[in-house]
């Protein structure tokens, strides 16, 4: 099976059942919510039919709930206004005057910030703007010209943002998504460890025990990396604010490197925007597109994401068939079983199946109760589907968008070792994941249910194993 997951948007193109139908079965492996965009209805209706064709075609689809974040966006303007190269104009926090000469940006705290020699860029960054004068209103000079419309986004690179990493928009957002159990919540615009310690513990306090993933999209948030994955299950290199924020040519190389970091630290790693951005509106992707994905995947990310390619796009299941085929491609020369240090029990009952499954040519079998087993001998890519079982259906969801991890299904927590392993080796040969004569390497641990028990690793030949007496 493919191992590199795939992320895609549902919006207006894809909202209709028979096409998200047509998406799971290209091969998505997990619906993103943008809540920048959509009602709460049209999202809990995306929701409910997601959740009805994944268990009529038996295959785990992970929801992940994108938050809108603090983007900064221009207010409501009359039309449109055409800036020139050379304008000066004022950033108007009161977004009251619709005139060549001002521009509605209602946030005044952030105007409080703006120093001259600050750079502001508009619509991703293809109209910029200079601030030359902060003494009172604020100025800017027209660098590169364009045409500006109501509510485009705003990027200030290196410009404080002094507020919490949650809008009151979001907490809405999150009470929704504890109310429809979705999988996974996307933060946006993190900057510090901070901002992942107070998102977890808000969604702790309202019930929800969503994984997060951190959206890099602030030069800040790629500064403090390391402290940031401490506090989170997955992070997202949304390359669209992140290429305004960074230099440009400088965003190949922090895609590897935060991907290599949150693979050293066995979390999910996501790569967004304009993945085949030009299938939009064409039914056939760019050269350069399909080797974007072939190195995002030789660079070991978890999933790829699709973006307006499957919201708005006029070919949104095509868009996932040549994901797919990309990705089959480039995981044909993958290196497999990476070497990665071991910190703990898990980690190194990790490393050791993966050894195993490499030395046998075994099939990988974990059983966990928070999905953290699962994660960390997905850490170790190892080149066998890793079939995963767990006590709870929310993990099996959650897992969904693990790099080789095959979620299978439920079985209850069994006190006996021996129950619980006849459970998972049937099971895995009722998915076909795993065959009567496969050697299989198990990962479990002696408390079923409990986490962080992980401590056991067992090497059956199924041969041997079906032929034993008790078994017959």
């Amino acid at each position: 099976m493919r191992k590199t997951k795939i992320i895609a948007t549902i919006g207006p193109a894809s909202r209709d059942p028979a096409i998200i139908e047509e998406l799971i079965l290209a091969g998505m492996n997990c619906a993103r919510l943008n809540f920048s965009h959509g009602t709460l209805e049209e999202h809990a209706e995306v929701i409910r039919i997601v959740r009805e064709l994944s268990e009529k075609h038996q295959r785990h689809i992970a929801i992940l709930q994108d938050l809108p974040g603090i983007k900064l966006r221009l207010g409501e303007i009359d039309g449109s206004v055409r800036l020139n190269r050379g304008d000066e104009v004022v950033l108007d926090p009161q977004d009251h005057s619709h005139t060549p000469s001002f521009l509605p940006f209602p946030h005044p705290d952030v105007i409080r910030n703006l120093r001259v020699g600050h750079q502001v860029f508009i619509a991703d960054g293809t109209i910029r703007l200079e601030i030359v004068d902060d003494s009172g209103p604020v100025k800017a000079l027209v660098k590169n010209g364009g045409t500006v419309s109501s509510f485009k986004g705003v990027n200030l690179p290196g410009v404080p943002i002094d507020r919490s990493v949650l809008t009151e928009a979001d907490k809405i957002a999150l009470q929704f998504g504890v109310e429809q159990e979705v999988d996974w919540v996307a933060v946006s615009f993190v900057r510090t460890a901070e901002d992942t310690r107070y998102a977890r513990s808000y969604l702790d306090s309202i019930g929800s025990h969503a994984p997060i993933m951190a959206k890099l999209e602030r030069g800040e948030g790629v500064d403090n990396i390391d402290a940031i994955l401490q506090g989170v299950e997955g992070v997202m290199i949304a390359r669209g604010d992140l290429g305004v924020e960074i230099p440009m040519e400088r965003v190949p190389i922090v895609q590897k490197e935060v991907v290599k970091k949150a693979n050293d630290a066995a979390k999910v790693s996501v790569i967004a925007t304009q993945i085949l951005r030009s299938m939009v509106s064409s039914p056939t992707p760019t050269r350069a597109e399909v080797s974007d994905i072939f190195n995002a995947t030789l660079d070991g990310c978890d999933a790829i994401m699709l973006s307006e390619e499957t919201a708005i796009g006029e070919y949104p299941v095509e868009v996932v068939k040549v994901a797919d085929s990309a990705i089959r491609e480039a995981e044909t020369v993958y290196p497999y079983y990476k070497d990665h240090p071991s910190r703990d029990r898990t980690q190194a009952i990790a490393l050791a199946a993966s050894r195993l499954v490499r030395s046998l040519r075994s099939k990988p079998l974990v059983i966990t109760s928070t999905g953290r087993a699962a994660f960390e001998v997905s850490r170790f890519r190892p080149d066998q589907d890793i079939v995963a079982f767990s006590h709870d259906p929310a993990v099996l969801r959650r897992l969904a968008l693990g790099w080789g991890l095959c979620p299978v299904g439920v079985v209850p927590p069994e006190p006996d070792v021996a129950a619980l392993v006849s459970s998972l080796i049937r099971g895995a040969v009722e998915s076909g994941l795993v065959a009567e004569d496969d050697v299989v390497t198990i990962v479990h641990g002696f408390m079923p249910g409990v986490s962080g028990t992980t401590n056991t690793i067992q090497v059956l030949d199924l041969k041997e194993y079906f032929a034993s007496p008790s078994k017959r």
